[in-house]
């Protein structure tokens, strides 16, 4: 069921409020760019998926299930290598950005309006029946 236009509004208000008082969670939140592929691991891990069939060739060719297993399993590997992005990230997303310690506050941020969400949420719970 879609938001109202009324309750849309207060939505993107309130994600901006959010995103002001504090700039560490809209960073968490940001849409994340997918990884850029390596064209030299895609290189690599192609290289040892080819190796891998002629290994397998080899050792039906030769009766050495050992050998097939190694290939099968060196080809895995290399398909996996070639489609995974490396771990570790370069950019250090976990270091502090300016001014997003506790002492901080947005221009005009001093919290009246989640003050005003909080009464209207505490409005809300007394005037329900259940309780």
């Amino acid at each position: 069921m879609p938001l109202s236009e009324h309750e849309q509004k207060m939505l993107d208000e309130m994600e901006r409020q959010l995103f002001a008082d504090d700039p560490r969670l809209a960073k968490a939140f940001a849409p994340k760019t997918p990884p850029r592929r390596n064209g030299r691991r895609i290189l690599i891990g192609l290289g040892a998926v080819v190796v891998g069939l002629g290994v397998l060739v080899l050792a039906v060719s030769l009766p050495a299930v050992w050998l097939g297993v190694i290939a099968f399993i060196g080809m895995l590997a290399g398909a996996v290598y070639a489609v995974t992005a490396p771990s570790g990230s370069a950019g250090g997303d976990d270091s502090p950005g300016e001014g997003g310690g506790p002492g901080s506050s947005a221009p005009g941020g001093d919290g009246s309006f989640m003050r005003k969400m909080e009464e209207r949420w505490e409005k809300r719970a007394g005037d329900d029946p259940r309780l």
